[in-house]
């Protein structure tokens, strides 16, 4: 389990940098493609985007997230580019539950 906790914690402090980033963005990066992404990384795309839609929500919760991304370590840059596509089709990853929206 220790793992588990490791890379959740890994990937939460990604999270929070690309949070603050967004606030206070140091330049205009053009956003990653869909198409350039690993395989694996695409299909976690597909997932949440295919989630959102049949949902009918703009937001998805960090748990949404964790059950599309795979086993592996997944990189700051693939999921700075998750982020970043999913935002270009208007949709968020937050806390809590979607049903809010």
């Amino acid at each position: 389990m220790e793992r588990f906790d490791d890379a959740h914690d890994r990937r939460q402090a990604i999270i929070d940098r690309m949070l603050v980033e967004a606030l206070h963005p140091a330049s205009n990066d053009r956003s990653p493609s869909h198409d350039g992404l690993p395989e694996d990384m695409r299909r976690v795309v597909d997932v949440l985007l295919a989630k959102a839609e049949a949902q009918r929500q703009r937001r998805l919760t960090y748990e949404d997230l964790e059950e599309a991304l795979p086993p592996r370590d997944v990189s700051a840059e693939d999921l700075e580019a998750i982020f970043w596509i999913l935002s270009e089709h208007g949709i968020a990853i937050e806390d809590g539950d979607p049903a809010g929206d």
